[in-house]
């Protein structure tokens, strides 16, 4: 997944969900977060395996020159922090006949690239902590270690630490997070292509136009050459992320994006360790410990969520780091958290099965919405912040009238003249414009549906014939005036649905009848 490209602003408006007393992100659809199962379904990271960590009290310089083979110079190495520009440099291509010993450098090398790009980056994108490079000595031993819930413990302490208010940047495994968000929330999400020839198998074939089966994690399906951009789709801002996630729907957020048929066409370093995913223990990486908490997102494993207990993600952990203690074991200092690493398949969430939608009055949707802020930016309070606030405010009335236009015209008549559909749609047509225009498409998801003429005009458009929707005339748009006068006096600004989700349309029949009525007199 290198070379993936962060959205800046949707990830900013999740950390700004985030809580770190909790370790989930807090939307309006309830808690959801970040787990061991995704770590390694996205990522192919190994979740069984011993702690990431050791003593940082090492001859760093001389360390490199036995292991890399080469000695950077004092204004690449500073303390343990290598800058990853002289990796690339020295370590770029591969010597010819190059022997065991210069290979295995090269692999060192090419290792600590990816954990400084991918999975341990810092905020300033430059350097590598070469602590890691000690655990590389051996490369046959690599996958002895936990590097998923050393990823995940990173990417914790990245949240906690930037959900703060005083927070001006994140480092961290951010493409972890924007993967994950691809996956489970649906707004704004790219599109993935899928190749010209897919492999003979049955059902679709979910996975990206380049995917090499059972090789390439599920992560990479989101890579450039795999993805398009939905049509319709124009969140660019930050303010608009805030607002699509305030208005998320419970449709717009996927539980369970990796079913069991999916594991086929993975290799099995992304599932072979699914008794680890619901392990409720401490994950470290150094002087990183955060809690991992499956138990208050049970949904995201296709449980039951009842009432979580209290949590304590022991936010004193949250202040410790590197700084001042360059010689300190870590092991020994976090052995008490060693301990219960091992000891984490005593303490396995398992919960009851239960698939089923949540309703607005279960008793964990009320404890939630009574502890916790759903909303981030009320359109109330976005009215005072000018011009986006107004901006966000008129969209949303904009939203409105173009659900309203959608709607009548799906309970019109089929007696009903062409040109006053036209002109509803045209109205619907010209909200759509508007708020594509100004980066709100996002609001008409929920309402959009194909009505039979739109289908018609995409035949048409298909065949090329030239059909068009008539010109508007002065007539129409007086009729329009009196539909809009009518439909203030008798509240039928929007037609009622009856059982089975689907507009009744007497009452729109009864305007139309009156607009029909008059307009013959």
């Amino acid at each position: 997944v290198v070379g993936l490209k962060f959205n800046v602003d949707f990830i900013t408006a999740l950390v700004e969900r985030w809580r770190p007393e909790t370790h989930t992100f807090h939307l309006t659809v309830g808690e959801a977060t970040v787990t061991l199962q995704d770590v390694q379904v996205l990522l192919g990271l190994r979740i069984r395996g011993d702690v990431v960590t050791g003593s940082t009290a090492c001859n760093w310089r001389a360390l490199i020159y036995e292991l890399l083979g080469q000695t950077p110079g004092e204004e690449d190495l500073k303390g343990a922090s290598l800058r990853i520009g002289w990796l690339t440099e020295n370590f770029s291509g591969l010597p010819e006949q190059a022997n065991e010993q210069v290979l295995h450098q090269y692999v060192r090398a090419y290792l600590l690239i990816l954990m400084a790009t991918v999975m341990f980056p810092d905020k300033s994108g430059n350097d590598i902590q070469v602590v890691y490079l000690p655990l590389l000595r051996d490369l046959d031993a690599i996958d002895d270690f936990s590097w998923g819930s050393a990823v995940l413990a990173t990417l914790y302490r990245n949240l906690c630490r930037s959900s703060n208010m005083k927070a001006r940047d994140i480092g961290g495994p951010l493409i972890l997070l924007q993967l994950w968000a691809w996956e489970r929330i649906t707004i704004a999400r790219p599109i993935v292509t899928g190749p010209e020839n897919p492999p003979l198998i049955q059902g679709p074939y979910p996975l990206g136009s380049q995917h090499q089966l059972r090789v390439d994690s599920l992560g990479r399906r989101w890579l450039s050459v795999h993805r398009r951009r939905p049509q319709g789709t124009t969140i660019t801002t930050l303010l608009g992320y805030r607002d699509a996630l305030d208005n998320m729907r419970p449709d717009q957020f996927v539980w369970q994006p990796y079913p069991q048929a999916i594991f086929s066409f993975l290799p099995e370093a992304c599932y072979n360790d699914s008794g680890e995913w619901c392990v409720v223990s401490p994950m470290i990486c150094f002087d990183i410990v955060e809690w991992h908490l499956p138990n208050r997102v049970a949904r995201q494993f296709g449980w039951k969520q009842n009432i979580p207990e209290p949590a304590d993600t022991e936010p004193k952990l949250h202040k410790m780091d590197k700084r001042g203690a360059h010689s300190r074991n870590w092991a020994e200092y976090h052995s008490a958290y060693l301990a219960m690493w091992f000891r984490r398949y005593q303490f396995r969430f398992i919960g009851v099965e239960d698939n089923s939608d949540m309703g607005y009055n279960d008793p964990y949707k009320v404890w939630y919405r009574d502890r916790t802020r759903r909303f981030i930016s009320p359109t109330f309070q976005q009215a005072y912040q000018a011009p986006l606030g107004a901006t966000a405010y008129l969209a949303h009335g904009f939203a409105e009238v173009h659900r309203t236009c959608n709607t009548e015209i799906q309970a019109m008549p089929q007696e009903v003249p062409p040109h006053y559909r036209n002109i509803m749609s045209n109205i619907r047509d010209n909200t759509s414009q508007s708020l594509e225009h100004v980066g709100y498409s996002h609001l008409l998801q929920q309402f959009h549906q194909p009505t039979q003429e739109t289908q018609v005009e995409e035949q048409h458009e298909e065949r090329g014939d030239g059909s068009t929707m008539q010109e508007s005339t002065a007539e129409d748009d007086e009729t329009l005036q009196v539909f809009r006068r009518r439909s203030r006096r008798t509240n039928t600004s929007m037609s009622p649905i009856n059982e089975q989700g689907t507009p009744e349309p007497s009452k729109a029949k009864k305007i139309w009848s009156r607009l029909r009525g008059k307009k013959k007199t």
